[in-house]
């Protein structure tokens, strides 16, 4: 619960309605973090390239897991929503903005997504990444999650499925807990192999699930070191699908 106090003095019996009505408000802003896309059973493609390999089973699966939010997406997808606008407003001709691909299609599977951004003087595509200090510090010496790049090749491959000659993927690391001058953006060659090598990935578990079913598909799948993905759906375990929802 977070703190509440009364400016240059002690709590009074005439401060209790304002606080109450403090801690009310408070308390409603996880209500907030539920979103269409917490909801989300099906794989998405920021999550293709995960590392737990166990969990993509599970989404290819649509296994049901806990749905939960949390401060640290929401303010991601604060910031998501004001740079769309920002941009759309003061340049809409140098960039297309949260434009809905197609990725892929294989038996049940149809990969879809919307793009942050695509810088048309350049044909450069690009992903807004909200992170912290240690996301960044690694961001700033070019090192980024494998799951980030193949995101950002399957973006690129939508874009090209669309007509776009593509030359570079960007992900860009905007300080949740620093100053601006600080973020990093980190280029990378458009290389179509890549998307499509973690689409055949993709495949290859679709298509054993087809034959021993997504259960055993997804026992036999490593965990990564840590997943917090993987939290989520052991806390499934005990709890009925009605109460996930």
């Amino acid at each position: 619960m977070a703190t509440i106090k009364i400016f240059d003095g002690e709590i009074e019996d005439q401060d209790s309605g304002a606080i109450a009505t403090a801690e009310e408000w408070i308390a409603r802003i996880p209500e907030l973090f539920i979103t269409d896309r917490s909801r989300q059973i099906q794989i998405g493609i920021s999550e293709v390239g995960m590392d737990c390999r166990k969990c993509i089973a599970r989404k290819l699966g649509k296994t049901p897991r806990m749905i939960d939010g949390a401060w640290y997406p929401f303010i991601g997808t604060a910031v998501h929503e004001e740079l769309e606008r920002g941009f759309g407003d003061r340049w809409p001709k140098e960039y297309i903005l949260e434009e809905r691909l197609f990725v892929h299609e294989y038996k049940d599977l149809k990969l879809t997504g919307s793009c942050d951004m695509f810088a048309l003087n350049g044909s450069v595509v690009n992903d807004w990444k909200i992170v912290g200090k240690d996301v960044l510090a690694k961001a700033r010496k070019g090192q980024i999650k494998n799951q980030y790049r193949i995101q950002a090749m399957l973006y690129g491959y939508g874009w090209e499925q669309k007509g776009y000659d593509i030359t570079h993927v960007a992900l860009s690391f905007l300080p949740r807990e620093d100053k601006l001058e600080n973020a990093a953006v980190v280029l990378v060659r458009y290389d179509k192999n890549i998307a499509v090598q973690a689409l055949a990935e993709v495949e290859s578990m679709i298509d054993a699930a087809e034959i021993m079913g997504w259960e055993k598909v997804i026992d036999k799948q490593p965990k990564a070191s840590f997943c917090f993905s993987c939290k989520r759906y052991d806390q499934t375990d005990h709890i009925s699908v009605e109460d996930m929802i």
